[in-house]
């Protein structure tokens, strides 16, 4: 394994905080700014700012080759070679999101979450690009194996079973960020599960070329 590909941990990573975007996404869910006294921009976006300056963003990853164990054993890891990494928003910003009781502020703060969620997958995919551009590949499209809130998309992906979710939380030794899998989900709650496939560059562009 080169050292391109060992596990890393980064605890308090900076994610940007896109305003705009949740704002944005709060109106498709049609979450009442108004009725919430957060009608105007500003108001709005200084308590998603309140929101924001609770997390505390922390990831591990690591590289599966697909001589690997994991990539071995049928299941979403099988196959091979992908990046296998968790990210969580934190405990505090969890708790925060836990004392909310009006269910407005509630699902603007959840929508929020989903957005700082989103972002910092990207982050992290932009650190893995790095990496894997060193040996000739890419990072393909990130498939969710557990996230809270779960993402919005079209074609939502089922959960990955508790086995396997528990076999990749002990491969990344989740419990040096603070996470852990209990009841069937992920504590502190606001955190997320991913595989991220590494993609041959030769490929991509032959498929490229073939269009």
């Amino acid at each position: 394994m080169s050292p391109a590909t060992r596990m890393r941990k980064i605890k308090k990573f900076k994610i940007p905080i896109y305003s705009y975007d949740i704002l944005r996404k709060a109106k498709k869910r049609k979450i009442d700014l108004f009725a919430l006294g957060l009608a105007a921009q500003e108001d709005a976006k200084e308590y998603i700012a309140s929101i924001a300056a609770l997390i505390e963003p922390a990831t591990v990853f690591d590289f599966v080759e697909p001589e690997d164990q994991l990539a071995k054993d049928p299941g979403p890891f099988a196959g091979g070679s992908l990046t296998l990494g968790l990210i969580t928003l934190g405990a505090p910003f969890a708790d925060r999101l836990a004392a909310i009781r009006d269910q407005g502020h509630f699902a603007l703060a959840e929508t929020a979450a989903v957005v700082f969620g989103d972002t910092g997958l990207k982050v992290i995919t932009e650190l893995i690009a790095q990496e894997s551009g060193m040996e000739g590949f890419e990072p393909g499209q990130a498939a969710y194996l557990f996230a809270c809130p779960e993402p919005d998309t079209d074609d939502p992906a089922p959960p990955a079973p508790p086995e396997a979710i528990a076999a990749a939380l002990s491969r990344l030794q989740a419990d040096k960020i603070g996470v852990r899998f209990e009841n069937g989900a992920l504590i502190p709650k606001y955190s997320l599960l991913f595989a991220l496939p590494w993609v041959s560059r030769k490929k991509t562009r032959s498929a490229s070329a073939k269009k």
